[in-house]
């Protein structure tokens, strides 16, 4: 009777897992649908006013819906298939309490044993199948888990085929001297299209200089080298080590909370003195906020993008950064204020070197040297240093 339960239980163990396989599968694409659907109700919520200008209510109700339905359907594979399962565990359970009776039958209609022995023969079998047993039990636990750690393993996976791909990626050093340094500088897209090949770059401590460039030609991800943090690169870049650097993108980041944290971020609310928080606000063309600083507010929702931008510039008069570097951070400001916040920076901040990456011809008249990014044909770009032509030609 032991081999007889060692028998059924690794049949049901056998019909369990083909029953209940494809539950993996959809738990794991459950997690996937329904956190595309939140991603989706979050940008909604991030984006609403463009989405009203344009009149696209019709076209992301229509989105929305499109996910929404992946969810329900996925979600009724799920309770179909837990479905047969459940009744397959229950089945399994039940046929297991007449199972031993029936196969040890005909030795008690025979009369090799008694009915006490009958009984004491189907209380074994039991014990040892229900042993046997745990994993037809937990099946749908299981199942459950498997996703997860599936899922977690395709992150893990994600993140190695990252880090396989920056394995060439760039080395910051700490410079000789006091200048910003790129040799051999190679900047490549994702897809290993090249935009910048040998590429060498040099800012002096104390001069002002702007990078220009047509649209793609790869200026920001010139400002991410620089910061070490773009993966698809090879070279190396050399940074003082004892002096600060502050970059500031197109985009702020505006974290939760008051406006105080949002301004003194990434330092502590308390880090500076609350009369220079309020002279910073002034001084980037926000007065109106300054009575605000402590209230708790969505602020990227509240702000324009302007004043986004303007709260950005405010964090850098905080800081006073050694090095300033500016990724068209202000772009969304108009020519007139835009003029008016170089000269105050150039005024609260006079040793702070500024490196401006801008599409405004405009931009250059705030700096003393001036760079190109010059790429044409999907070919690798070129550095030129502008300046120096034109002083030749003069």
């Amino acid at each position: 009777m032991v081999f007889v339960a060692l028998v059924y239980a690794v049949i049901g163990t056998w019909l369990t897992h083909l029953v209940g396989r494809p539950l993996i599968g959809l738990r794991f694409r459950q997690q996937r649908v329904e956190a595309d659907f939140r991603y989706a109700l979050v940008r909604l919520r991030e984006n609403m006013e463009g989405v009203a200008l344009y009149g696209g209510e019709k076209e992301e109700k229509g989105e929305l819906v499109n996910r929404f339905y992946n969810v329900i359907t996925n979600w009724w594979g799920i309770m179909t298939r837990t479905k047969k399962l459940n009744a397959l565990v229950s089945g399994y359970s039940q046929i297991a309490v007449i199972f031993p009776i029936v196969v040890a039958a005909p030795r008690y209609f025979s009369g090799q044993i008694e009915l006490g022995g009958l009984t004491q023969t189907a209380g074994a079998f039991g014990r040892v199948q229900d042993s046997l047993s745990w994993f037809v039990n937990a099946y749908g636990t299981l199942a459950q888990w498997r996703a997860i750690v599936e899922r977690l393993t395709t992150f893990h996976r994600a993140i190695v085929l990252a880090r396989a791909a920056s394995a060439r990626g760039l080395v910051v050093e700490p410079a000789n001297d006091d200048s910003v340094r790129l040799s051999d500088l190679t900047l490549e897209l994702p897809n290993g299209e090249k935009l910048l090949e040998e590429g060498e770059l040099r800012f002096e401590p104390g001069e002002s200089v702007v990078v220009t460039g047509r649209t793609g030609s790869g200026k920001s991800t010139l400002f991410r080298a620089i910061a070490g943090i773009w993966p698809f690169a090879e070279g190396r870049v050399h940074r003082p080590v004892e002096q600060r650097c502050l970059f500031l993108p197109q985009r702020p980041y505006i974290p939760l909370g008051t406006l105080r944290s949002v301004i003194t971020y990434p330092k502590a609310p308390d880090a500076f003195p609350p009369d220079e928080v309020a002279q910073a606000l002034k001084d980037a063309g926000l007065p109106g906020l300054v009575e605000l600083l402590d209230q708790d507010r969505n602020w990227p929702q509240v702000l324009s993008g302007g004043e986004q931008q303007r709260v950005a510039l405010a964090r850098a008069l905080l800081a006073k950064p050694d090095w300033l570097f500016l990724d068209e951070a202000t772009a969304s400001l108009d020519p007139e204020s835009e003029a008016h916040t170089y000269q105050v920076l150039k005024q609260r901040l006079p040793g702070t070197t500024i490196v401006s990456i801008a599409h405004r011809a405009s931009v250059a008249a705030f700096h003393d040297r001036k760079l190109v990014l010059r790429r044409e044909n999907n070919q690798p770009g070129r550095l030129l240093d502008e300046t120096v032509k034109a002083e030749a030609a003069e």
